[in-house]
C-alpha cells in the first residue's frame, strides 16, 4: 500500500498546487475580479489535497510503514507552512492572489523534494 500511496498521490498533490499556483498568479497579473470565487476555490482544493496527502503519509508512518525520516521531516515542513499560511492570512488580503500563489508554487517545490526523499533514512 505504501508504494502506491507514496508513489501516485504527491504527484497529484504536486500537479494541483503547482497549476493551482500559476493560475493564481495568472489572474492576479490580469488583474481580473471576477475570478475571485474560482480563485478561493482553487486554494481551497490545493489545500485539501496537500493534507490529505500529508495525513496518509502519516497514517502510513503510524502503521510501522517506514516511509524514510527526510521524507517525514518535508511533510512537517509542509504542515508548518500551511501553519504560518494560516497564521498571517490576515495579513496579505491585499494581495491575496499572489500571496496564494507564490506560496502553493513553494509546497509544489517542498513536495517534488519530499518525493526525492523517499526511502532515505537518517543513519
Amino acid at each position: 500500500m505504501m508504494n502506491n500511496f507514496s508513489a501516485e498521490w504527491p504527484l497529484i498533490s504536486i500537479w494541483v498546487a503547482g497549476t493551482s499556483g500559476l493560475i493564481l498568479i495568472a489572474i492576479y497579473i490580469s488583474k481580473s475580479e471576477r475570478f475571485d470565487n474560482i480563485a478561493k476555490y482553487l486554494v481551497n482544493f490545493s489545500v485539501a489535497t496537500i493534507l490529505i496527502q500529508t495525513a496518509g503519509e502519516l497514517l502510513l508512518f503510524s502503521e510501522i510503514i517506514e516511509p524514510g525520516s527526510f521524507h517525514l521531516f518535508y511533510k512537517v515542513v509542509v504542515l508548518f507552512t500551511l501553519t504560518f499560511l494560516y497564521v498571517y492570512r490576515s495579513e496579505m488580503n491585499k494581495n491575496y492572489l499572489l500571496y496564494w500563489g507564490i506560496a502553493l508554487l513553494f509546497i509544489m517545490g517542498l513536495e517534488i523534494r519530499a518525493i526525492m526523499t523517499l526511502g532515505r533514512m537518517l543513519i
